[in-house]
């Protein structure tokens, strides 16, 4: 099992710094892919927490679609809920820790869950995330949602 430590962007709560994540090794990103990361929520401030689970609790496959189009690049469209508090699905991933070398990601939550025990602690979010593009390639987020976003 692999500690890492991850930074999420989002748009309208900044940055999350998360100190710990867990899997069997770190994931293997490439455009088009599907990624799945479980954060250790117990480690987060409550703010960073509610945060995250605002993302549980609006994010379902009926808020976006993803796809690869015929000419092999990733697209995304999203459809945020009324009545959540963020404005956007598109998130970079930042890897941390021992891993600060490794490449940034674009990425679209495309999925999200929140497990604990049964006395309410080792509280676990897990996201599944359709990876976009390297932030190397895409430095700003206006970039990437001209270039992956379809107007559908």
């Amino acid at each position: 099992m692999t500690d890492i430590s991850w930074t999420i962007h989002t748009d309208t709560s900044g940055q999350i710094n998360v100190p710990g994540a867990v899997g069997g090794s770190y994931p293997s990103f490439g455009s088009g892919d599907i990624v799945r990361i479980t954060f250790l929520a117990d480690e987060i401030t409550d703010t960073e927490f509610e945060t995250l689970h605002e993302f549980v609790r609006y994010t379902n496959d009926g808020t976006s679609n993803t796809g690869i189009d015929i000419r092999g690049n990733p697209w995304y469209h999203e459809s945020i809920h009324p009545q959540s508090e963020f404005t956007s699905l598109l998130v970079r991933l930042e890897p941390g820790g021992s891993l600060y070398n490794i490449d940034s990601w674009w990425a679209i939550i495309t999925n999200a869950s929140l497990s604990t025990n049964t006395i309410g602690v080792n509280r676990q979010i897990e996201f599944e995330l359709f990876v976009l593009a390297e932030y190397d390639d895409y430095s700003d987020r206006k970039y990437i949602e001209a270039e992956f976003e379809a107007g559908l």
